[in-house]
């Protein structure tokens, strides 16, 4: 079996994090090819995911305000 390099999922609390870190990805490499002209053979949702998954988008969580438990 191939290594994907998707191990670094499983360092996530939740698969919606996730989604919302790929789809936040995605818009930025959209705005990327957009503003250059250039044009991707992928689909740009697959490789925000595949990104995401290895480890190669930077992300930071800000601290809600007022949050209650």
């Amino acid at each position: 079996m191939e290594d994907s390099g998707m191990n670094s999922v499983s360092s996530f609390p939740n698969k919606y994090e996730i989604a919302i870190i790929a789809a936040k990805e995605a818009r930025r490499i959209n705005d990327v090819l957009r503003h250059s002209g250039e044009e991707m053979k992928e689909k740009v949702t697959l490789v925000a995911i595949e990104r995401v998954a290895k480890g190669k988008v930077k992300f930071v969580y800000d601290e809600e305000e007022g949050r209650r438990e």
